[in-house]
């Protein structure tokens, strides 16, 4: 048997007699007389439930003395809003009103959405506009009284009921509408409504792995992937059932041929997270059973809610614990996950809008029409709330953000300052894109920017690094404008860049262009890359440049460009971050935007592996290089400012000059020279040096030594070292 608990209090001073000589008049009486009560004969009260108002307006009211208009207070109608009952005192020597919302509920609260435990389940929703707000629970109503404020959630209703409900479906009713709970656990597909959800029942059998260790959020090695396109091709050797699902990106012993393929051939590459672009409930591509519909999910329905399409169960339970699972074993492979989420924007506005518009930003600042209001203090914390949920329960190690750019930097540093200190020993990594949907925005000046980032350095959140990757390959759609990969480009800005894009002094606060390419105050903040699932993978790149110049697609000199420009992505201070299958060489076959585009287009083809695997070979090795020495992972402002000297060569060669020993590197000198002409004689600092990498392979130094100088050879990067 279900039992609902209310808890009532009643408000001192509202059981005393009526008096003659004040009235109530307004639209909950219809204007006539309701007599006010007194204690003391100074305050006069009353409680009232006030609807939408009447053909003359909205719900208003005024305090009359005689009963006969004679006398009566405010000299305007007192307006209030509708749906809400109002505790209405009246000061009569001070003739001021004191107005507050009834709240009549005493029951305490961790979170809202639904909160089970064994003997009952907690309901709670924020409701700004509507106290006329219902929980329907396996087709029952119960009232939602408002509860009093409490642990920074305001507006609050909220209910009890007992037993256990486990997968209950249940929905929310504001103001008579159907909606379905922002913080909903798991949902009905394509319905508005969601289930209680005992996760405990879904947690990995065998229960949790321990994490990888990450000593520094610098030591990360970051490789992006879509959840379909890692394994959905036949050549990842995966389970068919499992193809393009989570328990497929975790497969072990998957192989192509004579290579790894799957989260064994992340294992041989070397990196330390996984990136995985979304995964919660998107609304696009809604039935399940359409095998050939595809899309990124950057369309969110349900924040809290693993997509369907990625579980091979449609059980419920099942579906979280296949989730949880793939997080679990990537965790025994040594490698962190971090999720793509997207709090800028939903699906369309019937996520939100019949709850509250208070959701939505009156500007549409990501280009979608339905803009997330992050502003609004309720809201802010739902994002709060939603990121420390995916953390709790399903152990993740991070967050991507799409568009954070439409957010306050302060707002940004709040959600990591909390995270961080709620999970001290994870050394999360947050960071996200610091632009917006290409909006014109008055609170410009405050949102995440370039120039803003710096300034909360202290909850370690950070951002891509666009200077950077423009500065190494140029425009992002096109073959043109070619960067220091193609032999062009502002040495200037690969200066600035190789250095984790450091301030020119540590003064975070210091007022700066909003995208001056030395923006940093700590290297964490500066996640570079050259590409990403946005805009044109880095071998389309490379193929649109070289039919704007006549080069063959065959062409050797293109596989140098490739091997190139993340060479200096992987040897430059901050984080490094890499486009799954960039590896292996992977097109998309010109597609700039192939967010809904067929797995034709999409899908990894692991003969890549086979036909680049000198190109695999020069990633796994500077990953490894990178890994192993320290001296290119610095930690503060201060190491890099003392530590790392760039010295502009010539206009096409840029030299970076490590105080390797200062971060207790086995190295304790090296030099990094990214040449971007033609080859040439590099004169050395005195002493003998051995090198590490040259001639676009990470194994061609071999540890020779050489002294006075050194031939280098251009688009490549080469590194010496004396011990």
């Amino acid at each position: 048997m279900k039992r609902i608990s209310i808890f009532i209090f009643t408000l001192a001073g509202f059981t005393s007699i009526a008096s003659a000589d004040w009235y109530f008049r307004g639209t909950p009486n219809g204007w006539n007389t309701t007599p006010l009560t007194t204690e003391d004969n100074i305050n006069y009260c009353t409680t009232q439930t006030f609807a939408n108002g009447d053909n003359n307006g909205g719900p208003r009211f005024k305090v009359d003395r005689f009963a006969n208009w004679s006398e009566n207070y405010p000299a305007q109608d007192y307006l209030v809003s509708a749906n809400k009952t109002f505790d209405i005192c009246f000061n009569t020597q001070q003739k001021s009103f004191s107005v507050n919302e009834t709240v009549t509920n005493s029951l305490s609260i961790q979170r809202l959405g639904a909160e089970y435990d064994a003997q009952g389940t907690t309901f709670a929703i924020w409701s700004p506009e509507t106290a006329n707000v219902v929980l329907n629970l396996d087709g029952v109503d119960y009232p939602m009284p408002r509860i009093q404020d409490q642990l920074g959630y305001s507006q609050v209703y909220a209910v009890r009921v007992d037993g256990d409900l486990h997968r209950k479906p249940y929905y929310f009713k504001v103001g008579g509408i159907q909606v379905r709970d922002p913080y909903g656990k798991m949902a009905v597909p394509n319905e508005d409504i969601n289930l209680v959800m005992d996760m405990n029942r879904s947690d990995p059998v065998g229960g949790w792995a321990d994490r990888p260790t990450l000593v520094e959020r610098e030591d990360a090695i970051i490789y992006e992937i879509h959840v379909r396109d890692f394994t959905i091709d036949a050549s990842s050797g995966v389970s068919a059932e499992k193809r393009g699902k989570f328990l497929g990106m975790v497969e072990a012993g998957t192989r192509y041929q004579t290579v790894a393929t799957g989260i064994d051939h992340l294992k041989e590459l070397g990196v330390t997270h996984v990136q995985i672009l979304p995964f919660y409930d998107f609304a696009s591509c809604p039935d399940v059973n359409d095998t050939s519909c595809y899309n990124w999910g950057y369309d969110p329905r349900n924040y809290n809610v693993p997509e369907e399409r990625y579980s091979i169960s449609q059980d419920y339970d099942k579906r979280a614990r296949e989730l949880k699972t793939m997080v679990n074993e990537f965790h025994k492979a040594g490698i962190r996950v971090v999720m793509d989420v997207v709090y800028n924007h939903t699906y369309d506005f019937e996520m939100f809008e019949a709850i509250s518009n208070q959701y939505y930003t009156d500007l549409d600042l990501s280009g979608t029409g339905n803009s997330i209001d992050a502003n609004v203090p309720m809201v802010g914390r739902m994002i709060q709330d939603s990121l420390e949920y995916w953390l709790e329960e399903y152990n993740l190690d991070g967050f991507r953000f799409d568009l954070v750019g439409i957010f306050d930097h302060d707002e940004f540093g709040d959600w990591g300052r909390h995270l961080n200190a709620t999970y001290p020993d994870r050394n999360l990594l947050i960071y996200g894109e610091p632009w917006n949907g290409y909006a014109s925005d008055p609170r410009d000046a405050q949102r995440v920017r370039l120039g803003t980032i710096a300034r909360e350095a202290d909850a370690h959140v950070g951002v891509f690094n666009p200077k950077y990757r423009e500065a190494i390959k140029g425009a992002n759609d096109s073959g043109s404008g070619g960067g220091f990969a193609f032999n062009q480009g502002q040495i200037w800005q690969m200066d600035f860049g190789s250095r984790a894009s450091i301030r020119y002094s540590n003064s975070p606060w210091q007022v700066i262009d909003q995208w001056d390419p030395m923006f940093a105050t700590d290297p964490e903040q500066s996640i570079n890359y050259v590409s990403a699932h946005d805009n044109l993978s880095l071998r389309d790149k490379i193929l649109e440049w070289a039919d704007l110049n006549g080069i063959s697609h065959n062409s050797g000199y293109l596989r140098r460009i490739h091997n190139y420009a993340n060479g200096m992505i992987l040897t430059a201070q901050g984080i490094p971050f890499l486009h799954g299958g960039v590896e292996l060489m992977r097109d998309k076959q010109g597609d700039h935007n192939s967010y809904r585009s067929s797995d034709e287009v999409n899908k990894i083809r692991w003969q890549w592996k086979l036909d680049n695997a000198d190109v695999f070979n020069y990633y796994k090795e500077l990953i490894e290089l990178r890994k192993n020495h320290p001296g290119f992972r610095m930690n503060t402002w201060d190491e890099i400012n003392q530590n790392v000297t760039t010295i502009r060569y010539a206009n096409d060669v840029l030299v970076t000059d490590i105080n390797a020993a200062a971060n207790g590197d086995s190295w304790n000198r090296i030099l990094v020279i990214y040449a971007s002409g033609g080859n040439f004689n590099y004169p050395l600092p005195s002493g003998n040096w051995k090198v590490a990498v040259e001639q676009n392979n990470p194994a061609a130094g071999n540890g020779r030594t050489v002294s006075g100088s050194i031939g280098v050879e251009g688009t490549a990067v080469t590194i010496l070292y004396q011990d």
